[in-house]
């Protein structure tokens, strides 16, 4: 399954103006792509980050609960209010819509 991930934080936070927030980000931002192998999660897009103070982030895994350890091992709840949003595919979405009936 896709799993959206929106990480959203404080300007006073931000690694642009937070010297603590900037030396984690530092450190920790190199090893996602080893953290997400190492607890069976795939980046299929970003981290993406913005002037609106939130990172953006397209992952996949069997299970939510390799997300969760990820993310804290990743140490984005940290400096982030993380919304992890189950997500389907535009195909998967099609079919799961066709294989329901409308109820209006």
């Amino acid at each position: 399954m896709h799993f959206v991930l929106l990480a959203t934080h404080d300007p006073e936070i931000c690694p642009t103006a937070n010297a603590a927030t900037r030396d984690l980000m530092f450190q920790t931002a190199p090893h996602m792509p080893d953290l997400a192998q190492q607890t069976g999660v795939d980046i299929v897009a970003g981290p993406f980050v913005n002037r609106e103070h939130v990172v953006v982030m397209v992952v996949r895994s069997d299970k939510a609960e390799n997300v969760d350890r990820f993310l804290v091992e990743a140490r984005l709840p940290h400096w982030n209010r993380v919304h992890v949003l189950p997500s389907l595919t535009m195909e998967e979405g099609l079919a799961d819509i066709e294989a329901h009936t409308p109820i209006f």
